[in-house]
């Protein structure tokens, strides 16, 4: 089996740059690979192989090297792929086959550099919502083969079923766990159109619907149970307890947009977003009860408001798709505590506000406009999916008139 090792020729002059390298080791022969990744030698960690933004960098500079490291991570799993690929057919091959490969343009074999390429094409064109997507299919899929690329040969129903089941062990729903499902048949469809030699129908025993769920929210009473529950000695629980505050606080705010809040959205005692669903930008006054669970929360040394995504430099995506599991499961633990019937998560909390400000007349504008939907018709038919109070009140009234027990009104 081959092997890779990320190096940095150093420059012999301090003050001028060197360059970052991959060894690759086959069968005893040993061949380089240089990159276009030119640093200072006090930016390259030897110990980690891995580059580092030392203190004093300016913004730019940071963000130079943030990308240097990516793209290396990104050459390592391309390299990966290509003996990966290379094995798989059975063959002899010399390291000299891999750089080969490893240089063709058009040799992206792996599911995962494919990804990153399309990844890269859309935000090319400014589809970022696309790109997004891709990118969240992307971390779920390097968490499930534990950061290691993969073949098209590789992707085979067996596969597929096993990463069905790992969103499953995650805490996923079915329409969660079909979400990315349907991610990756559109990926691997792309890749078929273009060329690549992918399994057939490697989808045929996993879930790809849309279960029809039924949206409720809690009442004010509740809202107010969640906010009162000792958890004393349940740090775990009160900060999941703590974020769903936050959420009802700021009418309704999702979980992706709160963890992806930063310190600097804050000004004046309000706290200024754009919705990363819908790009409309977003006012909320910072309420006393607002302030006092952000101070129950805490920040970090990181740019975000809340200590949710806690490293500058790492994955923003995966510690944000890591906290909302986390905190969706201990939500789960308190909503059993509390003996609801509601399955308790962080949507609750989007749920409870609009439905309680619907229960007290506030205006479907304003409704509309405080939950940053497109349009008011988007609101109701929201606000429908909520509450069936009315409808099940002239069920009842139906139901009396069949025993006499309500007068009939005339229609």
């Amino acid at each position: 089996m081959a092997s890779i090792r990320v190096k940095f020729r150093r420059s012999s002059v301090e003050v001028r740059e060197g360059t970052v390298f991959y060894q690759i080791i086959h069968l005893r022969k040993a061949r380089q690979v240089y990159t276009d990744i030119h640093i200072y030698n006090k930016e390259w960690d030897a110990g980690k192989s891995s580059v580092i933004i030392p203190s004093g960098a300016d913004i730019e500079r940071a963000a130079y090297l943030q990308s240097a490291n990516d793209d290396i991570r990104a050459g390592t799993e391309r390299l990966k792929a290509v003996i990966s690929h290379l094995d798989a057919k059975g063959l002899p091959y010399a390291v000299e086959d891999i750089v080969e490969t490893f240089n063709t343009p058009s040799a992206v074999v792996g599911v995962v550099s494919f990804i990153r390429r399309l990844i890269s094409d859309m935000e090319k064109i400014d589809k970022k919502a696309a790109a997004r997507r891709l990118g969240i299919s992307l971390n779920s899929l390097l968490r499930y083969t534990e950061g290691r690329d993969v073949t098209w040969a590789e992707l085979t129903s067996t596969f597929i079923l096993g990463y069905e089941e790992f969103l499953k062990r995650r805490g996923l729903c079915r329409n969660s766990t079909s979400y990315y499902m349907r991610n990756l048949r559109s990926i691997v469809n792309r890749a078929s159109g273009q060329g690549f030699e992918t399994p057939q129908n490697p989808f045929k025993q996993v879930y790809l619907g849309v279960d029809k769920t039924v949206k409720r929210g809690v009442s004010l009473d509740t809202v107010r149970r969640i906010r009162d529950l000792d958890l004393s000695g349940k740090p775990s629980l009160d900060f999941a307890r703590n974020i769903f505050m936050f959420a009802f606080y700021t009418r309704g705010m999702s979980f992706v947009d709160i963890a992806f809040l930063r310190k600097s959205d804050v000004c004046d005692g309000v706290i200024t977003y754009s919705r990363r669903k819908t790009r409309q930008q977003l006012h909320v006054r910072i309420e006393p009860e607002t302030r006092r669970v952000m101070e129950r929360l805490g920040t970090g040394l990181s740019s975000y408001l809340l200590p949710i995504i806690t490293d500058d430099s790492g994955d923003a995506e995966g510690q944000y798709e890591a906290a909302y599991f986390r905190v969706n499961r201990n939500l789960h633990r308190i909503g059993r505590m509390l003996g609801l019937e509601t399955k308790l998560t962080l949507y609750v909390a989007r749920h409870a506000w609009a439905s309680i400000a619907h229960a007290n007349n506030v205006s479907l504008a304003t409704i509309s406009r405080a939950m940053g939907h497109d349009s008011e018709s988007t609101t109701l038919i929201y606000l429908r999916s909520l509450d069936t109070s009315s409808v099940d009140r002239a069920n009842c009234e139906i139901i009396s008139m069949m025993d006499g027990r309500k007068k009939k009104r005339d229609g």
